[in-house]
């Protein structure tokens, strides 16, 4: 199966394929081993280089979200042309004074007030997700215009969360 990664607008192939060790991952510039097992329908758990990872992945219509420690991948087949970036991963897709939820989830916490003044890469808020807790940040700094959610709200995916305005 061959997909990409869309990074800062680059694309970088990556060829998966079966094998009777794992999973082989050809990334071009390197071939890794990995043994991965699905724990439910959208989280696998991962053995690399003999340490452990829990991956959850999301459908969305261009191919899949995929976050593992902390940080939020796109994946999508190479046919396709994502638009995803720093920005996206950060909890902020296209606009970056609009922050939406990078996947479905419930909010828990909202950490901020309208009018407050935020910093890039504040927490602004937390979504709960395959019971996980996703921390949502700012992709730039700005002032909190308006919070479009409350706690306890289900939310999809690019959901707008928080409305920002620059200072």
């Amino acid at each position: 199966m061959n997909f990409e990664f869309m990074v800062d607008q680059k694309r970088i192939p990556v060829a998966i394929e079966k094998t009777s060790q794992g999973w082989e991952i050809d990334l071009g510039e390197a071939k890794v081993v990995v043994d991965a097992h699905w724990i439910s329908e959208n989280c696998v758990s991962l053995i690399l280089e003999g340490k452990s990872y829990t991956l959850h992945v999301v459908p969305v219509d261009n191919g899949y979200l995929c976050y593992v420690q902390g940080e939020l991948w796109s994946l999508g087949r190479p046919t396709q042309d994502l638009e995803y970036s720093q920005a996206d991963q950060a909890g902020a897709v296209g606009d970056k004074l609009k922050v939406k939820a990078p996947m479905p989830g419930k909010v828990i916490k909202i950490n901020v007030q309208e009018g407050e003044a935020v910093r890039e890469n504040q927490t602004l808020a937390v979504v709960e997700a395959m019971k996980m807790e996703n921390e949502i940040k700012a992709a730039q700094a700005g002032r909190v215009k308006k919070i479009l959610v409350s706690v306890g709200e289900l939310v999809d995916a690019d959901r707008p969360l928080i409305e920002l305005e620059e200072e």
